[in-house]
This record gives C-alpha cells, sequence and structure tokens, in this order.
C-alpha cells in the first residue's frame, strides 16, 4: 500500500475514534445523526487539509520570490537564482491548477451548513427525533453534499477551460 494511502487510511482511523468518543449511546442509535456527522467530519478534515495546502504553497512561493531576489541581489551563482525564480514560476503554475484557496473556502462554508443543520437536529428533544426528522436531516445533509458537489466539478470545469 502506498505511504499516502496508509497515511489517509490512519488518519481516517484516528478522525473516527475521535468522532466515536463524541457519540453518546444515544447518538449512536440514531443512524441520521451519524451519517450527518460522518459527512460534516469528512468537510472538517478536508477544510483543514486545503487551508495548510494553500498555506504551504502560498507561503513557498513568497519566500521563494523574496530569495530569488535576495540571491540575485548577492550575485549568486546564476544557476541557483534560475533554479530558486524557476520553482517559483512552478508553484504559480500549480496554484493556477489546484486552486486550494477555492476549495478551503467551499469546504468551509459546507462544513458550517452541516454543523447547523446537525446543531439544530441535536437540540431536538429526543421525543422529536422522529422518522421524518430524521429524513429530513439526512435529505437535507445530502443536498448539501450534492450541491458542494456539483460546485467542486464547476469550478473544476472552470479552471480548466481558463487554462486552456
Amino acid at each position: 500500500m502506498p505511504v499516502n494511502m496508509q497515511r489517509d487510511a490512519r488518519s481516517q482511523r484516528k478522525r473516527l475514534i475521535h468522532l466515536d468518543r463524541e457519540l453518546t449511546g444515544e447518538d449512536l442509535a440514531d443512524r441520521a445523526l451519524v451519517h450527518a456527522l460522518v459527512q460534516a467530519d469528512w468537510y472538517r478534515a478536508s477544510m483543514r487539509r486545503t487551508r495548510q495546502r494553500f498555506l504551504i504553497l502560498e507561503g513557498g512561493a513568497l519566500l521563494l520570490a523574496g530569495a530569488a531576489t535576495v540571491l540575485a541581489a548577492l550575485s549568486a551563482p546564476a544557476w541557483l537564482t534560475a533554479s530558486v525564480a524557476a520553482l517559483v514560476t512552478f508553484l504559480a503554475g500549480l496554484r493556477r491548477i489546484v486552486n486550494w484557496h477555492d476549495d478551503w473556502l467551499a469546504f468551509s462554508e459546507a462544513w458550517a451548513k452541516a454543523t447547523g443543520v446537525i446543531t439544530k437536529y441535536r437540540l431536538l428533544p429526543a421525543a422529536e427525533r422522529t422518522p421524518d426528522k430524521q429524513q429530513e436531516l439526512v435529505s437535507t445533509v445530502d443536498a448539501l453534499v450534492l450541491t458542494e458537489t456539483r460546485s467542486w466539478g464547476r469550478r473544476r470545469r472552470e479552471l480548466t477551460q481558463a487554462a486552456a
């Protein structure tokens, strides 16, 4: 199994263990709530991951752009200055391809919406968590996932068309 897949699997297990600890016995009996929490947790994890990638990409680009200027001012070897400038150009191209900033914002918005729906549901007394309310929760969260997936696809198509 490739290293990234192993890391992702370990990370997923840790998130599920954390989620399981947050759930009470009553919550676990409510499959609609568990479904909604798993979806919200996926958006939270994706939000954090894309935020980190965005910050690393932007910070790296800024650091390398500054370093290229300093290297040129210090009359560093041309190969070194050119290599750093090439890395800056690569990061600028990568930014256009992956667009982690938009993904981060979209995941943040979806997570906030899912969390709001879940909180509203959890505030209901247990007696009011009827099958209709459970179905409403699942439908709302699934509609959110579908809307976000369509939005993600649209953003990707727009990036592809802009690059062409």
